[in-house]
């Protein structure tokens, strides 16, 4: 019998590992995208297993180990399961996993209410006030300086991946993404001028969590139950962790940012800690040029034959067509 490709091939040796016991049920989980993930029911419990393929495992290990201080801050964490070992990180072969305990609860879109906007908001103020705790061990960084992709490069790259869809045996992604490539070879060299200037990052910098979004937030009613996948934990810019997260959560499908849960979101946030809103809205400009300028998803589609991120291309298309259009009203929603 052909093995499922979708259950971890390093099964039995995580069994022994993490002293597992019988597995009564494992079932793939297809949101993940950069890493792979398994709800895995067994006899010592239910969790939540990660395989690592974009993350190197010593930063992992550093980052799982900070939850239990986070979650006595009041942060709301999957806890951490350890090895027989009491390694965080579970190395095999050349495979590298880590294991969590399940969290029940569910994911919320684009129709989040205005009352979990700002509660979101509240929540991301705490993890970077946790995270800003000497005791926390992270090193004290100072503010970087931002890079901006330049014009030239830009379109250099979008034609590539244009020239990479014209192919002569096109497949449907081909023909889906070559118009949408032409439209962004447009966009780029019409608001180039638009673009940022290059330089030190206004406004309040720290540790964050990187990738807040809907799916590392686990939702009960109008409370998160449990903010996960801390895999990419960075130093940087208060204010650009804000606009991603915040433009991603409140895209509707049709390219629109909801700027009434912009507006609650940021509230929250300074429910907690004070943040400028010259500061958003410089991040807001930077966010638009670099999502504009590089199409991240991509070098996986073609550079890494990674299909994970095809749906994100487009509707970060429909996102940036929008934004464009509407660049002033966006800064203004993070600058009042």
């Amino acid at each position: 019998m052909t093995p499922d490709p979708r259950l971890p091939v390093d099964l039995a040796a995580l069994t022994d590992a993490y002293r597992l016991g019988g597995i009564q049920a494992i079932r793939y989980l297809p949101d993940g995208r950069m890493n792979r993930n398994w709800r895995v029911d067994a006899e010592r419990g239910r969790f939540a297993l990660k395989h690592l393929t974009d993350r190197d495992p010593d930063t992992v290990r550093r980052n799982l180990g900070l939850l239990p201080h986070l979650a006595v801050a009041g942060i709301p964490v999957a806890a951490p399961v350890a090895t027989t070992g009491g390694d965080l990180v579970c190395e095999t072969g050349s495979s590298a996993y880590y294991l969590c305990d399940w969290v029940e609860g569910e994911h919320v879109g684009a129709e989040m209410s205005l009352a979990q906007a700002e509660h979101m908001g509240a929540v991301i103020a705490r993890v970077h006030r946790a995270l800003a705790d000497p005791g926390r061990g992270l090193p004290a960084l100072q503010a970087g300086s931002a890079s901006v992709n330049d014009p030239d490069a830009a379109l250099a790259e979008t034609g590539r991946f244009l020239k990479a869809a014209e192919r002569p045996d096109q497949d449907e992604f081909d023909r889906a993404a070559a118009p949408v490539l032409r439209r962004r070879l447009d966009l780029i060299a019409a608001n180039a001028h638009r673009r940022p200037q290059p330089g030190v990052v206004p406004g309040p910098h720290g540790w964050m969590h990187g990738d807040c979004q809907d799916y590392n937030l686990i939702w009960n009613g109008d409370r998160i139950r449990a903010v996960i996948d801390w895999d990419r934990i960075r130093h940087g810019a208060y204010a650009e962790e804000l606009v991603r997260a915040a433009t991603w959560q409140f895209n509707a499908p049709d390219g629109s940012i909801g700027f009434a849960q912009v507006a609650a979101f940021l509230a929250g946030y300074r429910s907690v800690r004070a943040i400028d809103g010259t500061a958003l809205a410089e991040a807001a400009r930077r966010r638009w040029w670099k999502m504009l300028s590089h199409c991240w998803h991509l070098d996986f589609h073609y550079d890494r034959a990674d299909d994970s991120c095809d749906d994100l291309f487009f509707s970060d298309d429909r996102l940036m067509s929008w934004w464009t259009a509407n660049l002033d009203a966006v800064e203004a929603a993070f600058g009042a």
